[in-house]
């Protein structure tokens, strides 16, 4: 079995696939409030109004569960729809990049240099930017397929 064969297989693993943006997510929360200096740090600081919400209220680690469900079963029903598409590719991207975004933000509080934050922030805008040419991609290329 060859190393291309290999990527395929997780190419095209729509469970697996769908836990990087929910394990990120947890990974993300997690790393804010262990590096965060407490609560009035994160609600100055936090971009997240939901993660803000959570600690004032003290509900976090349910309202992070919540979330990485979500994240998972949406991504799972985004790549399942998509699967066979010739969007496929723009989906597994926007994954990918929004995982790496919760991960950086999370340790946005470690780090702490605003340049870092602009790349966190850089990072969503082209999750955003993957999706318009995904879109775009898929109507000029395969309009039938987003019927």
């Amino acid at each position: 079995m060859g190393s291309g064969s290999g990527r395929k297989c997780i190419y095209n693993n729509i469970r697996l696939l769908a836990m990087f943006p929910a394990l990120s997510v947890i990974a993300d929360y997690t790393l804010t409030f262990v590096f965060a200096h407490g609560l009035d740090e994160i609600l100055m600081y936090e971009f997240s109004p939901i993660a803000r919400t959570a600690a004032v209220y003290g509900i976090v680690p349910l309202v992070v569960v919540g979330i990485a469900v979500s994240y998972y079963l949406l991504s799972y029903l985004a790549l399942r729809t998509l699967g066979g598409t010739c969007v496929y590719p723009f989906a597994v991207a926007i994954l990918v990049v929004v995982s790496i975004t919760h991960v950086m933000g999370g340790l946005s509080w470690l780090v702490r240099v605003p340049f870092y934050s602009n790349m966190v922030q850089g990072l969503s805008i082209m999750a955003f930017v993957l999706a318009v040419a995904g879109i775009i991609w898929g109507v000029c290329r395969c309009p039938q397929h987003l019927i």
